[in-house]
């Protein structure tokens, strides 16, 4: 079998559609950081947190548990899991279409991956994209913003106001919304939402809203199963 293609062509192309996606995600990392440092986490700590976990709804619940009191070791692990999980879906959207470049590269660009350059290279396939590089351009200015906005939001935590004051604390509800508008394509793609809304809500009334975060991927994820095996 021929190896795709995976050019430097291909990863310009991606990173060139990837910057102004960078620039939303800097004002995230930016928000993160300032929460993070607040927090007690020193630049390096929130630095590293971005890299390793590289998902800022799953950082931003883990320093919820932290802030609470609730971060005991197997209730971060379960938090990041869960809110996480969502990438195994889109490495499995990718797979037929990325695989064919050979493992390490794959895997390669798969350490970019996140929410916006996944949305990105799924629209670019859609649109005929042959270059298995573009997903890892995309992915490499996304994840500069990213590291660069922590290390900024958490450097300047002394002298900038709380995110809540700059409107950073809307930015991952912003962007979910974004998701859930780009993904919806018919009433019942609606289904898994609406149930983990609610799962949430109801959850959170009584329990919190870091558990709230886990019963809601968990519901919301088991309706969308169920869907797609009812199809099938």
């Amino acid at each position: 079998m021929t190896r795709a293609r995976f050019s430097l062509d291909g990863f310009r192309r991606g990173a060139r559609d990837g910057v102004p996606l960078a620039f939303s995600i800097f004002a995230y990392g930016l928000g993160f950081g300032l929460v993070a440092a607040q927090a007690g986490f020193g630049i390096g700590k929130a630095v590293v947190t971005s890299a390793t976990i590289y998902s800022g709804s799953a950082q931003l619940a883990a320093i919820n548990l932290l802030q609470t009191g609730e971060a005991t070791l197997w209730a971060l692990f379960a938090t990041v899991l869960v809110i996480n999980a969502r990438y195994l879906l889109f490495g499995a959207s990718l797979q037929p279409w990325l695989w064919q470049a050979g493992k390490l590269r794959s895997y390669g660009s798969l350490l970019l991956l996140g929410d916006a350059n996944w949305m990105l290279t799924m629209r670019a396939i859609r649109a005929g994209e042959e270059d298995r590089a573009y997903l890892a351009g995309t992915g490499a200015p996304i994840t500069i913003g990213w590291l660069l906005g922590t290390a900024l939001g958490a450097a300047a935590v002394s002298s900038l106001p709380r995110p809540e004051a700059l409107g950073l604390d809307l930015m991952l509800p912003c962007f979910a919304a974004g998701m859930v508008a780009a993904m919806t394509r018919k009433r019942s793609d609606l289904m898994p939402v609406l149930v983990g809304a609610g799962m949430a809500l109801g959850v959170a009334e009584v329990f919190g809203p870091a558990p709230a975060v886990i019963a809601a991927g968990l519901a919301g994820g088991a309706v969308a199963a169920l869907g797609a095996g009812g199809r099938a």
